[in-house]
């Protein structure tokens, strides 16, 4: 911009004629006018605009405010039916009364059209920043603030990144650039946890910026072991024919959808839902040497990932070995033969080097759910089996136990008093009314030992009890007996040892 020839020389002649006359008014633009001079009636600051000005005379034309300021200068030749007059606004708030001046003839040759420059430029700033990040490695954050409306003023001030909740990450200096009507910043954000972070950031203006304000939309950023939205794990150790466990995971671990597994490209799985973000395969390797295993997902919303891993598969396998415990007892031997009389019911532990579950079943009279063995029978026999399907480079192993039904212990719940000295007179309960009597259904008959009748005496009241009586100073042995069941039970006895004083 710069004052035209036109205006420096009525300068110096109003100058001349003030001397002489006093103060003079500079004229306005001619009335008559060659073109049509038209263009946007308001502007931003700092932004590109063009007038139009048709049928110009050919020439040296400028655009000149109602100051005399050139805002811009092109040459015209003959038969040019119009011509554009571009600039950038000033950086200021303004009206400008425009015009165009021929150098040639010292005259406007146009109409006046006012332009009103805004003085607030609107912003729109902007946060970007990649899909995923890797646990524990630097990951940038950029930000950009951009002056709206084609204007290029410069936004001044600071940035603020904050999360979701409004937490604030950091406040940061804006640099100009990269682009004109541009600033920007950058964070280097380093993630420690797995999980879905977001980044919203707000343009602070510095105190006299033409800029306003504004707050971006959120991006977000998904952080993983791997950088992948999908990680594969699979065991450090792999051998033919040995199963193991693949894991997808996908992130976040709300996402719904499916995965497939792959080995070198060919799917070795159906589609597998995903279940808290993580989907699972049993897979047993059939040849050794290095494999690229593969999954891919889908969601229910259409999008789409995958991942690659490259392991080696051993040729030889280590057999899978089973421990199997019962309580109280000890170990269980592979091939081992065991005694096992009716009634018997426990649990066993079990474990396997390979870390994989035992499972117990059997043939016979036995019962097996789970890990416990119930035996419901005083003879024959059962075959059990446990079985390791074998994981993390140990093969699947069975485990054979020979189990022989012997009849059961008979068992009661005796009420009657323990062995001591009692006194003269005193009657005991041996047996309470209606008592159950024993495990096997079997009745208890209590019997005074011979020499001992002097000194107790059993009564049998009408309550269906079964008593005894200390009749005088001595000792009675007193013996219930109930009768095995063949092949079932072994006989029942409990004796007690009464003495009175």
């Amino acid at each position: 911009m710069h004052i035209s020839h036109r205006l420096r020389r009525t300068i110096g002649v109003l100058a001349s004629l003030t001397l002489a006359t006093g103060a003079i008014a500079i004229a306005s633009p001619a009335a008559h006018a060659d073109g049509t001079l038209s263009g946007p009636a308001s502007a931003n600051i700092s932004q590109t605009v063009t007038f139009t000005f048709s049928s110009p005379p050919a020439g040296q034309l400028q655009l000149e405010d109602q100051t005399g300021q050139v805002w811009s200068t092109v040459t015209t030749g003959l038969g040019d039916s119009s011509v554009n007059f571009s600039f950038t606004t000033p950086s200021t708030a303004a009206t400008l009364s425009l015009s165009v001046w021929n150098v040639d003839s010292q005259g406007f040759v146009s109409n006046s059209v006012p332009l009103t420059i805004v003085g607030a430029v609107a912003t729109t700033t902007v946060v970007s920043a990649p899909n995923t990040a890797t646990i524990g490695q630097s990951t940038t954050i950029n930000v950009n603030v951009t002056s709206n409306g084609g204007s290029q003023y410069t936004p001044a001030g600071q940035v603020r990144l904050t999360d979701a909740n409004g937490a604030q990450y950091v406040l940061m200096n804006l640099t100009a650039g990269p682009a004109a009507g541009q600033s920007f910043a950058y964070y280097r954000w380093t993630p420690k946890t797995a999980g879905t972070f977001f980044f919203i950031a707000t343009y602070v203006p510095a105190a006299g910026s033409q800029a306003t304000a504004s707050t971006s939309v959120q991006d977000a950023v998904i952080a993983t072991p791997s950088g992948n939205t999908i990680s594969l794990t699979a065991p450090p150790n792999l051998s033919v024919g040995a199963p193991v466990t693949l894991v997808a995971t996908v992130y976040p671990s709300s996402v719904q959808g499916s995965v497939g597994f792959n080995v070198n490209g060919a799917w070795i799985s159906p589609s597998i839902p995903l279940v808290n973000g993580q989907a699972t395969f049993s897979w047993k390797p059939t040849t050794a040497g290095k494999v690229t295993l593969g999954a891919s997902y889908t969601t229910n919303n259409g999008g789409s990932g995958s991942t690659t891993d490259v392991v080696t598969v051993n040729a030889s396998t280590s057999t899978d070995v089973i421990t199997l415990v019962q309580p109280g007892w000890g170990n269980w031997s592979n091939g081992g033969s065991y005694n096992m009389g009716n009634g018997s019911n426990f649990t066993f532990a079990a474990s396997t080097l390979s870390g994989a579950p035992v499972t117990l079943s059997e043939t016979g009279p036995c019962q097996v759910s789970g890990l416990t063995l119930s035996v419901n029978s005083g003879s024959g026999n059962c075959t059990m089996k446990a079985v390791s399907p074998g994981a993390n480079g140990y093969s699947g192993v069975t485990y054979t136990y020979n189990i022989n039904l012997v009849p059961g212990i008979q068992t009661a719940n005796i009420t009657a008093p323990p062995s001591g000295r009692y006194k003269v007179g005193r009657v005991l309960v041996l047996e309470s009314p209606n008592a159950i009597d024993t495990n096997a259904g079997q009745n208890i008959n209590w019997v005074i030992k011979k020499g001992g009748k002097k000194h107790c005496a059993l009564l049998y009241p009408s309550t269906g009890a079964v008593t005894l009586r200390i009749k005088n100073k001595g000792t009675c042995t007193v013996v219930g007996k109930a009768p095995g069941v063949s092949g079932q039970w072994q006989p029942f006895q409990t004796a007690r040892n009464y003495t009175g004083r």
